[in-house]
């Protein structure tokens, strides 16, 4: 019996929350109409004769957020042209929303747009998705600079922004992390990262830079096994990765090995001259300057080589300790 008594109170609470629940429900499907039926009049009045009605429906859709997306681009998808032009700048302010959800949505709004057989909303829709394309880059890059970043020579061609050249070294920040601001930006030439704080834990970010020309590792912490999935990820891309050692020549590539020496680095110290000739690396034969630049990419500051070389018709061998290899690869 008590059994009962209990089944019976249970059904007669669910019972009573039954209308309760019905009522919310009808309310939210008649504010769901409501809000529909005013985000068309909104609509209808984008191109009403007064400009002050203009402006104010507007506004409105701009606040109605996600909910007016669709609408909005059906209504741009049509033939009156002030509403075209309307919609879709509303669409283009949602993109700016704070609300990833509306921005998203506006966006693939204005990409289907894009693609739309009336030529003003497509015309439209693309200039619109160019200039926001334009302005995440112009962030992006802003972003890069505030973190660290150094910017050789950037411009705008084509609707895209061109980076010459980048350059993340000591004073950037924000580590592998940080490398996530590169994907939003447009084609870049040359990119180079110096030091340790870069790892294979930024492989994913680097990896999506389909349009670097030259990717440069300086000093970095990127393991062989990440340089080789690098190249698999980009093999349009030349990638120049080098441990941190620093010999000190010069040379010109096609001469075999015959070097200059800079002042003041680990060739001068170790009592290697302008004019020698390299031969060898701790046993390994050196044909020419790119065959030596190999080898000492190889290498890390600190290390010690032994150097084989030629003086005239001399054979000489030199100890080096290895310097290290600056930002500017000096």
């Amino acid at each position: 019996m008590s059994n009962r008594i209990v089944l019976f109170g249970l059904l007669a609470c669910v019972a009573a929350d039954l209308p309760e629940a019905l009522a919310d429900e009808q309310a939210q499907k008649q504010n769901q109409q409501t809000e529909a039926a005013a985000i068309a009049q909104w609509i209808a009045e984008l191109d009403d004769g007064q400009f002050a009605v203009r402006q104010a429906a507007s506004r409105k859709l701009r606040e109605a957020g996600k909910e007016a997306v669709r609408p909005l681009a059906a209504a741009a998808d049509g033939n009156r042209s002030e509403v075209t032009r309307r919609a879709i700048e509303v669409l283009d302010a949602l993109c700016d929303s704070d609300d990833a959800g509306v921005a998203e949505a506006a966006r693939q709004a204005l990409e289907e747009l894009a693609d739309s057989t009336r030529r003003l909303a497509a015309h439209r829709a693309s200039v619109v998705l160019r200039g926001q394309r334009l302005r995440r880059q112009w962030a992006a890059l802003t972003e890069i600079q505030r973190l660290g970043g150094t910017i050789g020579a950037a411009s705008i061609e084509d609707g895209e922004l061109h980076v010459r050249s980048l350059l993340l070294g000591r004073r950037w920040e924000a580590g592998d992390e940080g490398l996530q601001h590169l994907t939003k930006l447009g084609r870049i030439e040359q990119l180079k990262l110096y030091g340790p704080q870069f790892t294979d834990e930024g492989l994913g970010h680097l990896a999506a830079l389909s349009g670097v020309q030259t990717l440069v590792l300086y000093a970095t912490d990127i393991s062989d096994d990440g340089q080789r999935r690098l190249e698999e990820a980009l093999p349009g891309t030349q990638i120049d990765r080098r441990h941190g050692a620093l010999l000190g020549v010069m040379g010109t590539p096609g001469t075999g090995c015959r070097i200059s020496v800079k002042p003041g680095t680990a060739a001068e110290r170790a009592g290697i001259e302008s004019g020698d000739v390299i031969t060898s690396v701790n046993g390994q034969a050196v044909a020419d300057l790119p065959a030596l630049i190999a080898i000492i990419a190889k290498q890390k500051p600190g290390d010690r080589i032994r150097v084989s070389l030629l003086r005239g018709d001399q054979p000489l061998e030199k100890d080096v300790v290895l310097g290290e290899l600056g930002e500017d690869g000096e």
